[in-house]
């Protein structure tokens, strides 16, 4: 029962080896991991949860204070984007006619990824999403061909995208999730607004 943080821990690790990089996002949760599973395994000694609930909230105050964790809701036009949304939500989009890559996490919190006016570059670009008690949206136009793979601790994914325009050329989406309580759901976008 003391061990359970590593689940945590392990999803950190695992996004840090699937994006090849460290971002914000996946040092945030290796951090939080690492720091729950010190306070469940003992290592901060009797007063645990008494230290490490106060240093979690004034850091968490702090990131909110400084706005880290807060996407700009306009699109750009990078080949490249990455969101996080840390007790908030945040909305990210490129209109990039060759984009390759995104990468979005959310924790506690809320992420819409849309694509709608993006175009993948011709071998097909990719996106690695991380839900931890958090949602995420990938919105997609019609005619794209997604794959959506990836790890599903005690939450999940759904890919309720249309097959029916579906080619050998179409713009192709690789979707990699990482979700832990919590939720990704690759769509297109509502018909009307």
């Amino acid at each position: 029962a003391d061990w359970w943080p590593i689940a945590i821990v392990l999803l950190g690790a695992f996004q840090i080896s699937a994006d090849r990089r460290v971002t914000v996002g996946s040092g945030l949760v290796l951090v939080v991991g690492l720091a729950l599973l010190g306070a469940t395994t003992g290592l901060f000694g009797s007063v645990e949860w008494g230290i490490v609930w106060p240093i979690a909230l004034i850091g968490t105050g702090i990131a909110l204070l400084f706005g880290w964790g807060r996407q700009r809701m306009g699109a750009v036009d990078e080949a490249e984007v990455s969101g996080m949304a840390v007790l908030s939500s945040a909305r990210v989009a490129t209109r990039s006619d060759a984009f390759e890559r995104a990468s979005v996490t959310s924790v506690l919190g809320s992420v819409t990824l849309d694509l709608t006016k993006a175009t993948p570059v011709p071998g097909g670009a990719s996106v690695s999403a991380t839900a931890v008690f958090g949602g995420i949206d990938v919105v997609v136009p019609p005619g794209w061909a997604v794959s959506v793979r990836g790890l599903p601790l005690f939450g999940g994914w759904d890919d309720t995208t249309s097959r029916t325009d579906v080619g050998p050329d179409t713009p192709r989406l690789d979707v990699q999730a990482r979700v832990l309580f919590g939720g990704l759901e690759v769509k297109h976008p509502r018909r009307w607004r």
